[in-house]
């Protein structure tokens, strides 16, 4: 019996450290890369608009600019302001991935946020994956000071597994053990290669079939926090997904739907027809953007429409206020008698 119990405490704290790792101290960020550093085509982008409406896009993880700039691209077409930025150790080297963590991509976000925000009348933080992901948690810390105009997000996870939305969701399996994982293998790389029929489909470029475990798992516990910072959140929201997604389950944009507080919230949910795709990479797949830049499209304009209105509403009442003080202040007291 004896036995028994111990054999049933080691379980338990093996499956702890694995799912949920050693502590470790906090790392500084990773060097800056010179140009010639970045991979081609990872490059981050800036295009600059008329209308001083700007969109900060993040992209998603071990991924790079070049899946965003299609929607940049588009976004600029409409007038605006649109600014890729390329994540903390990505478009780079893998090593570089290993040395960086949740609060490194926070920060970040966050630091250029603040900067650009200043500069417009209007800024939109959008985000692709792991990308929304930072966005949602940069808004909610920021809810009560520097709100953003509002948040689009596409194919963004808040979870990979457990329990959710009344059942239990196992979609990413390997996450589980990404605790263990980073100290036995720190890189995993898997010898696979990508049809060209895909990757003209579905063109990507980022560490394709290499993971940084201890980044991932840095970006898994920090999952938690950003569920908790959802009913924060009070402007405008934007969420797009495909339901066949092979990498983050359709169950999160139902989570984060449900959870924030936007008095305007929309989602936009369709199946994409089966291909050697993840289903997961919108924003560049030929038979799924168009779609994407559509719906984002008319929320940009129904949020924008709606915005002006209650300026011109609450312009029209302070105006009302104006002129009615001074009938107000000669109302003497006999007046408000019954």
């Amino acid at each position: 019996m004896t036995a028994f119990w111990f054999f049933l405490i080691l379980m338990i704290v093996f499956f702890a450290v694995a799912h949920f790792g050693l502590p470790e101290k906090q790392l500084p960020p990773p060097p800056q890369p010179g140009a010639d550093g970045i991979m081609q085509g990872a490059e981050p982008w800036r295009f600059e608009g008329e209308s001083g409406i700007a969109f900060l896009v993040c992209h998603g993880y071990g991924g790079s600019p070049f899946n965003t700039r299609p929607l940049g691209e588009f976004l600029n077409s409409l007038g605006h302001t649109a600014i890729g930025l390329r994540m903390p150790g990505h478009g780079t080297n893998i090593d570089d991935l290993a040395r960086t963590r949740f609060y490194h991509w926070e920060e970040y976000v966050e630091r250029i946020y603040l900067e650009e925000r200043s500069r417009y009348r209007k800024l939109f933080l959008v985000g692709f994956s792991f990308g929304g992901t930072v966005s949602l948690k940069v808004a909610a810390k920021n809810a009560d000071s520097f709100r953003p105009a509002g948040i689009i997000t596409i194919s963004t996870p808040v979870f990979f597994n457990g329990f959710f939305n009344g059942k239990f969701i196992l979609h990413q399996v390997g996450t589980i053990f990404t605790g263990i994982l980073k100290i036995i293998q720190p890189v995993l790389k898997f010898d696979r290669e990508r049809p060209l029929s895909t990757e003209r489909l579905n063109p990507w470029v980022g560490y394709r079939y290499t993971h940084a475990v201890a980044a991932l798992h840095s970006f898994k516990q920090a999952l938690p926090a950003v569920r908790r910072g959802l009913p924060r959140i009070t402007v405008p929201y934007c969420s797009i997904m495909a339901a066949n997604d092979r990498t983050v389950s359709p169950e999160n944009q139902i989570y984060i739907y449900n959870n924030i507080h936007s008095r305007e919230k929309r989602a936009y949910m369709f199946i994409l027809p089966p291909d050697l795709t993840t289903m997961h990479s919108l924003l560049t797949h030929e038979r799924a953007k168009d779609r994407v830049f559509r719906y984002v499209e008319t929320f940009i304009k129904e949020t924008l429409e709606e915005t002006e209105h209650n300026r011109t509403d609450a312009k029209k009442l302070r105006h009302r206020r104006f002129w009615q003080r001074p009938t107000r202040a000669t109302r003497s007291p006999e007046d408000l008698t019954v």
